[in-house]
């Protein structure tokens, strides 16, 4: 074999290594230590960790699947979930679940999920042809992204949860898939 294909296969082969730890360390499950809220980490850690924590919940409005503008101010006094996904990204279709399944278990406790699809209603409402959402959704697209930096995430990762007190402050936040424990973990100490 010549240097230079053994050279070119080394540096193709040292590419992939390299790419292969930067997806293996934001995989949902890892336990990334420089990441607030990240898979696996307690919620006492995220809250000592990220600057949103205690922050007043943004405010803003969207269209849902009806196309009736929903403010987000209708959940007040409610523990609150904003969990913006999108319906090609498989672990938030995985989230939502787990998620439906909650809601039904608090939602009388005074807990709400609220879903911000980063996709527009069309696809939204192809995705429901073959899962179900239990709780509120708002549709959109590129005003969804902005609302998710707005509420802490600035890396735009999907899915992105944030968990709000009944005071309207963010107390926990989640980038990537969230199991189902740790979300009844957040729920009950907010509740």
């Amino acid at each position: 074999m010549k240097a230079s294909h053994v050279i070119l296969s080394l540096a193709v082969l040292g590419i992939a290594v390299a790419l292969g730890i930067g997806i293996v360390k934001n995989w949902p499950g890892s336990h990334d230590n420089d990441n607030p809220g990240a898979v696996g980490q307690e919620p006492q850690q995220a809250e000592a960790e990220s600057p949103m924590i205690s922050q007043p919940r943004p405010d803003f409005a969207m269209p849902d699947l009806t196309g009736t503008s929903r403010n987000i101010k209708e959940w007040d006094g409610k523990v609150l979930a904003v969990n913006f996904w999108a319906t090609w990204c498989e672990p938030c279709r995985q989230e939502i679940t787990d998620f439906n399944a909650l809601q039904k278990e608090y939602g009388g406790k005074g807990f709400q999920f609220v879903g911000v699809a980063l996709d527009d209603l069309e696809a939204v409402q192809t995705y429901l042809k073959t899962g179900t959402i239990a709780y509120p959704v708002l549709i959109g697209a590129d005003q969804a992204a902005q609302v998710a930096s707005r509420y802490g995430d600035d890396q735009g990762v999907v899915p992105y949860t944030a968990f709000i007190n009944r005071k309207g402050q963010i107390a926990f936040i989640q980038y990537g898939e969230m199991s189902r424990d740790l979300a009844r973990q957040v729920i009950e100490s907010l509740l």
